[in-house]
């Protein structure tokens, strides 16, 4: 039990925590940082026993802890047991890199595995509670180790290119057995980076990859999808896809990952969620839902010294191995509802029929009907009768959707902001036998970009059902923005994406309607150019790219050059602190460019329109009636339908669970409504405007 000295936060034990401690030994800590999950909160508590040490492993509730004198010890977080270990020589610590804890002390076979390297030869360093002193056993063939997984008396090590697997039991016989194991195949390229963890569930080995983009300092700014693979014993260790991981949970950190059951942790189920540096001194944690394909987000706050952040599960509880679906038994079927509606007499409750013929209907009254009904059922009274039609508003006229996909069958989800409303579209042509899915890269006039796999685009019209293929890329696809100058129906069609792998040159590529190959360019920028991570805007026939420090570069389809202009002036200067951790859009509104730059915590949008006669970007107080709906992948400047909608910029975050609100950020009074970290954002989405020709 804990004792009287020692605090903790409280439900420590019953759920899950994250613990925060310093990556250096000795550095003061009087408390210990708990976040919650649960609620996002953090609790500073007392544990003597943690003081001035650190956490370099974890297996369930033992931790493998170091002090500044390189005292070793096991300790249990809930009874406050230690367990010593030999000391570590300085010989070797200085050498030494990552730490696994094979399993339990309470288990024979529990061994704690560093990897090193001393005089460009590699070595294990291991050692077992009860032993006067580590073990050195020299190693050849062991890469660098990014993420592993203790289980079943082996060490599964994830490297660059393959998995290796270490016989724990063989270290005692001086004689490391390494086998190896292919990684599963990537499907995707969701994101210019990724994180790849394993985690033992029920049994089963689960390879996680985890795609998100980050910056040119490689701060993460948004986790963009998620591939788990489950490792089939009985096919000669195959991975197979899957796409729920049904009523379980995965806790992913930098020791690992760990699964529980969701209902006994109070989590959410078929959810992984996931802690990552965000610019070295901050971190985010967040919950990604694998049944809607959503995130949501946490930003903790800065601190002045690197912290390390590992899961504690609660006391583990026998349960049933569940049943894992793969991605052909998880496809969705979306019946649709068809809801019909009988005229009822209100003295006999009988159903009566409608005498009045139906044109002959005052169209005020239909147009009240209209305005009541769900949007697909406003869509289908139009076509009752061809006066109707003509008479009635198009209810998606003056409407911006969120197109978003929570399975990869092509079945999509239409999302209406201003409403807090949503149907279904089935969309035939994304709609595949195989495992590659469809990210959404950007939109125009009605039409959608979308990558198929990595290398494979297209363009369609979900409203339509109109597809449109385009040549497939020479390698895999990697750019910060893409977008494409109007309808694929037009000869004059262009799409063209950047990358900017440094400030002084710019990658290009662009297709041009009719042709059969991508043009890929490389360009030295005639000015610093750091570009965003945000979709170019086809402006007066050329297209124009955001940099992050607020300036323009521009790439003319015609004659295909690139340029960045003097003019206007970065917003930003070389060194100020809010590059890199700003997100940033760039959209068109009326003849005017307009650029928004926001803080990742919403704590202050700054929205600037382009003065074209002087060049230079005006700061703007007020929308007036217009409203924004800003994204990375597309950006909307609509005139609002109503005043209460005006003035207000939009971000692609659905309903909380409790459906209260939309989010929103008010210009006017300069604060965000719901709570910006309460609510999900789907990863696979981009704002659209429906054109149904």
């Amino acid at each position: 039990m804990p004792s009287s000295t020692s605090t903790f936060p409280l439900g420590f034990g019953d759920q899950p925590w994250l613990i925060r401690t310093p990556v250096t030994p000795g550095t003061d800590n009087e408390t210990q940082t708990f976040l919650n999950p649960l609620n996002g909160s953090i609790e500073e508590s007392k544990i003597p026993e943690m003081d001035r040490q650190i956490c370099l492993s974890r297996f369930e509730e033992w931790l493998f802890l170091l002090d500044h004198l390189r005292n070793a010890s096991l300790f249990n977080i809930y009874s406050l047991t230690k367990i010593p270990l030999p000391p570590i020589d300085d010989q070797y610590f200085h050498h030494l890199g990552n730490c696994s804890l094979q399993s339990s002390p309470t288990s024979p076979d529990c061994t704690i595995i560093f990897f090193g390297e001393q005089h460009n030869k590699q070595f294990l360093l291991f050692c077992r509670p009860g032993d006067t002193m580590w073990s050195k056993l020299p190693v050849d063939d062991i890469g660098v180790a990014n993420s592993w997984l203790a289980f079943n008396g082996k060490l599964y090590v994830i490297l660059v290119d393959e998995i290796q697997i270490i016989n724990v039991t063989s270290l005692l016989t001086g004689n490391v057995e390494i086998t190896s194991l292919d990684k599963p195949v990537e499907f995707s390229t969701n994101g210019n980076g990724l994180d790849e963890h394993l985690v033992e569930s029920c049994g089963d080995i689960f390879f996680v990859r985890i795609f998100f983009w980050e910056n040119f300092d490689n701060r993460v700014l948004d986790v963009t999808g998620i591939e788990i693979y489950k490792l089939d014993f009985e096919k000669e260790n195959t991975w197979v896809r899957v796409e729920s991981i049904g009523d379980r949970a995965f806790l992913l950190d930098e020791f690992g990952g760990q699964s529980c059951c969701a209902e006994d942790a109070r989590l959410n189920q078929d959810c992984v969620y996931y802690m990552f540096s965000w610019g070295g001194l901050i971190r985010r944690f967040c919950k990604i839902c694998l049944n809607d394909q959503t995130t949501s987000l946490n930003l903790l706050p800065e601190t002045s010294i690197y912290y390390s952040f590992y899961w504690i599960l609660p006391v583990r509880r026998p349960i049933l191995k569940n049943e894992l679906l793969t991605s052909s038994e998880t496809i969705a079927r979306n019946p649709v509802c068809k809801k019909g509606y009988d005229l009822v007499n209100e003295h006999d409750n009988e159903k009566c029929a409608l005498s009045m013929p139906l044109p002959h209907l005052p169209i005020e009254m239909v147009q009240l009907i209209s305005e009541k009904l769900p949007f697909k059922d406003s869509m289908r009274l139009q076509a009752v009768c061809k006066l109707w039609s003509k008479q009635l508003p198009n209810p998606i006229k003056e409407e911006v959707f969120l197109m978003y996909c929570p399975k990869k069958c092509g079945t999509c989800q239409m999302y209406n902001p201003h409403k807090g409303e949503q149907f279904t579209l089935n969309l035939k042509k994304l709609s595949s036998s195989d495992d590659a899915p469809t990210r959404f890269l950007s939109s125009k006039d009605g039409w959608v970009l979308a990558l198929r796999g990595s290398d494979l685009l297209c363009l369609l019209n979900p409203f339509t059902n109109e597809f449109h293929q385009l040549p497939r890329l020479k390698d895999y696809y990697s750019y910060n923005g893409i977008a494409f100058s109007c309808a694929p129906k037009n000869s004059n069609c262009v799409v063209f994406a950047v990358a900017g792998p440094n400030r002084i040159s710019s990658e290009c590529m662009a297709w041009h309607y009719g042709q059969e190959k991508w043009i890929d360019m490389k360009f030295q920028n005639n000015l610093p150019f750091h570009v965003a991570d945000n979709n170019p805007v086809f402006f007066d026939g050329e297209f124009y790219c955001l940099g992050r420090r607020g300036n323009l570069g521009v790439f003319n389809p015609e004659n295909n050059t690139w340029r960045v202009l003097d003019k206007p002036s970065p917003i930003h200067s070389e060194a100020a602190p809010d590059i890199g951790t700003e997100y940033c859009y760039l959209l068109e509104c009326n003849g005017e460019l307009i650029s928004v730059f926001r803080a990742a915590n919403m704590d202050y949008v700054r929205v600037f329109k382009l003065d074209r006669s002087k060049m230079v970007w005006t700061l703007l107080d007020d929308l007036e009636n217009l409203s924004l709906f800003l994204d990375f992948r597309s950006s909307i400047a609509r005139k609002s339908p109503c005043r209460s909608f005006s003035n207000k910029l939009y971000l692609p975050r659905l309903r909380d669970e409790r459906n209260e609100a939309t989010f929103y950020y008010c210009m006017k009074t300069q604060m965000h409504n719901p709570d910006f970290q309460s609510l999900r954002e789907p990863y696979n989405c981009v704002w659209l405007e429906p054109q149904l020709q």
